[in-house]
């Protein structure tokens, strides 16, 4: 069987301008983005020798300078002499004319600042610099020297390795065997630039980890990534052999967006624009009416349409779905009266199965109390009965105050004090707040009943305690009614029947309580609770009624299906 699988119409309008609108901008994105970096790739292409010949020459410098240092370490008769020990005479001849030669190498060589010899064999140390230096500059520097010729490292495979000396970078090569060295050193900053293309380009000399060792304010002031990608300047790097440095030339970005490719980037903007404020308007003017419209007719018979519509078409359904409601609305109203009916004669039908069972029992105490000829006790009876079926027959289907109820209650206790020769007695407290909560007739009667009936003993008095309190939770505010006995409580099967109310010794055994279940359901729903359990005084009946969150209708309906 094939899955079918559906849309809404507004979806699918929007799939289809997507599918035409997507591609045509991607594909002009995707041209302007090529136009662009193919421009920056032209012009980085265009640079690239003259950054390369910068480059090279400076590559060019520093090998000769290195061929020199060889030279004089493999090729030097006085630096022989120095590798091995000599007396002191001769040691201070040799690194003499070594520094003769050193010193015309200074002089030949642009790129060198400074030269060193150094004999550990023979504790000789000699080194020249070029003119502008500090004594505190020239010392640092010989402190960096003897550092490295004091590490156990083959130098002459390191390279030329950069060191800072005082916050300045500075190139150092050594080269030499068994404690004797030769070295050079090249200031970053006494290198000479040549002409560059491109006005505003920065020369920046780093370390291969991407860290500039020159040009450090520039850098941190245009937060410039050296390997990365940059916004305003596009960096070119190339690396210098025999170092482990790399030469980067910061070049300012052109203002690629002038001109032609500045139209087709401002021609992409447009467009996109114009699709969205499109979307914008379509949607407005027809999508989202309509998706109200079905969120309306969706909801059913709730409410009318009142949105008046730009389109002929949404009006006429919109007239003809405020017609339909308005035939549903009467029908429902129709249905909810006959709802009122129903439930008003199955009130009045529970009420009147509570009553015959008591008034059969009053019947069979005034018999008795006439068979004894206690004469004013039949009048006290008579007279209480009266007070009960007045209570009863007054208005017997309108809810009443908690108050009214226990006052029938004690009448109630009234008749059962003169029937009875041990007289029960009933205690009650009421939460101030509750005096004037309205409940159905009887619901507390039949509890008190059930006590006077099944637990009441031979000889020993009766006592019935009443307590109405207030809770108070999150959902709203409940009335929570318990009675409790001093009896021996519900033994554990007649407790399980009257928890679950469905069952048939339930209906027929204790048909009063089953009717105070039926009643609050009819009026309350869920949020109403009826239950049972023992404790160490008796048997106890609890009622949790909701105050503020009944449900709406069914209480006026209760009230008015007397008349009221």
């Amino acid at each position: 069987m094939k899955r079918r699988y559906s849309a809404s119409f507004k979806m699918n309008i929007f799939r289809a301008l997507l599918v035409i609108t997507f591609p045509l901008i991607g594909m002009l994105l995707a041209f302007n983005f090529y136009s662009y970096y193919a421009f920056n790739a032209k012009f980085v292409e265009s640079n690239q020798q003259s950054y390369a010949l910068y480059a090279q020459n400076l590559q060019n410098d520093l090998d000769a300078i290195d061929n020199f240092l060889s030279n004089v370490a493999v090729s030097d008769y006085n630096y022989a002499t120095l590798s091995s020990p000599v007396s002191a005479l001769r040691a201070h001849v040799a690194s003499h004319e070594i520094m003769t030669q050193f010193n015309t190498a200074l002089n030949s060589y642009d790129l060198a600042n400074a030269f060193f010899i150094y004999s550990a064999i023979n504790d000789t140390y000699r080194d020249i610099f070029d003119n502008g230096y500090s004594y505190e500059t020239k010392e640092a520097i010989r402190l960096q020297m003897r550092t490295l010729t004091q590490q156990a490292e083959n130098h002459y495979n390191a390279g030329w390795l950069a060191f800072e000396v005082e916050g300045k970078a500075y190139l150092f090569r050594l080269l030499g065997k068994n404690g004797t060295y030769a070295a050079a050193m090249v200031d970053f900053d006494q290198i000479h630039s040549m002409d560059l293309v491109q006005k505003g380009t920065e020369v920046i000399y780093a370390n291969n980890q991407g860290a500039p060792l020159t040009n450090k304010p520039f850098v941190a002031d245009h937060e410039l990534q050296l390997n990365e990608y940059n916004n305003n300047f596009i960096m070119i790097s190339q690396p210098i052999q025999n170092t482990n440095l790399q030469l980067i030339f910061a070049v300012p970005k052109p203002d690629v967006f002038k001109g032609g490719l500045a139209l087709l980037f401002a021609l992409s903007l447009f467009t996109i624009i114009l699709v969205i404020i499109s979307l914008f308007f379509f949607n407005r003017s027809l999508l989202s009416p309509w998706h109200r419209l079905m969120t309306s007719i969706g909801k059913g018979s709730a409410q009318e349409l009142r949105e008046e519509y730009r389109i002929e078409e949404f009006k006429q359904v919109g007239a003809a779905f405020n017609h339909l409601t308005t035939q549903v609305n009467h029908l429902k109203i129709v249905a909810y009266e006959h709802e009122i009916e129903r439930q008003k004669a199955e009130l009045q039908h529970l009420q009147l199965q509570i009553r015959p069972h008591f008034f059969l029992n009053c019947l069979k105490s005034l018999y008795g109390m006439a068979q004894q000829q206690s004469y004013e006790r039949i009048q006290h009876m008579i007279l209480a009965i009266s007070n009960h079926l007045r209570y009863n027959f007054k208005d017997n289907l309108q809810l009443v105050s908690l108050q009214q109820e226990l006052d029938h209650v004690l009448n109630y206790i009234r008749i059962q004090q003169i029937a009875h020769h041990v007289p029960p007695l009933c205690e009650y407290s009421v939460d101030s707040a509750l005096k004037d909560f309205t409940i159905p007739p009887l619901s507390i009667q039949a509890f008190v009943e059930n006590s006077i009936k099944y637990a009441t003993k031979p000889n020993e008095q009766l006592r019935v305690e009443i307590k109405a309190i207030l809770l108070e939770s999150d959902d709203g505010d409940y009335a929570d009614i318990t009675i409790q006995d001093n009896g021996d409580g519900f033994t554990d099967s007649i407790l399980h029947e009257l928890n679950h109310g469905d069952s048939s010794f339930y209906k027929d055994a204790h048909i009063g309580i089953s009717n105070v279940r039926h009643r609050l359901s009819m009026l309350y729903g869920e949020r109403a609770m009826l239950a049972f359990f023992n404790t160490e005084k008796g048997a106890v009946a609890e009622i949790i009624i909701p105050i503020h969150a009944r449900i709406q209708g069914k209480e006026e309906a209760y009230e008015r299906s007397s008349g009221g």
